[in-house]
């Protein structure tokens, strides 16, 4: 029996460590607020750049003599009825842009998160076991009963517990008297 609460103690320990033990990295740009900014401009100008070539592409498909699109219009030919299309520019662009960095309180609140989860799953995980080596515990000073009990604890914890006082109720009332 105390090899089996050794081994039980050491497992427990592994599981809490490898539950809790893992330090969180720290964001990078959490650091360097000032690098997004950055990050945001260039890719505010790399939008600007693409818009411009598409407009110029259009303008040379409107040129061409002969182009016609599937609907037998030109290219960029507007259709009656249908107010013109925006013309890129950085006031029609630069709202849709999202922020790249999530807000720090955020993820501060999300890590504190999977932390309590982590220490949920732990007593979840410790409560099994110990349903478990009452199980065992209970098995053999009765001397009968089976094993199975034992594993379903672990799996299902409370559930197979409670099942298996049902079965050991309905064993006593089952037993002839003594």
């Amino acid at each position: 029996m105390r090899r089996l609460s050794w081994k039980l103690c050491l497992i427990t320990s592994f599981c809490s460590l490898a539950l809790l033990g893992n330090a969180a990295p720290v964001l990078a740009a959490a650091d360097d607020p000032a690098g997004t900014d950055a990050r945001l401009q260039l890719l505010e100008q790399r939008i600007n750049e693409i818009a411009q070539r598409q407009q110029q592409g259009m303008r040379g498909l409107n040129a061409a003599p002969g182009a016609r699109g599937p609907m037998g219009r030109g290219f960029g030919a507007q259709i009656q009825g249908q107010p013109p299309m925006p013309q890129p520019a950085p006031a029609n662009i630069a709202p849709s842009v999202p922020a790249a960095v999530p807000h720090p309180l955020l993820e501060a609140r999300l890590h504190k998160l999977g932390n309590l989860v982590r220490l949920i799953l732990l007593v979840c995980v410790l409560c099994n076991i110990l349903l478990a080596v009452w199980i065992y515990t209970d098995i053999r000073k009765r001397g009968e009963g089976s094993g199975i009990f034992i594993a379903l604890a672990l799996v299902a914890g409370v559930p197979a517990a409670i099942i298996y006082s049902l079965v050991r109720i309905g064993d006593k009332a089952s037993a002839p008297p003594k």
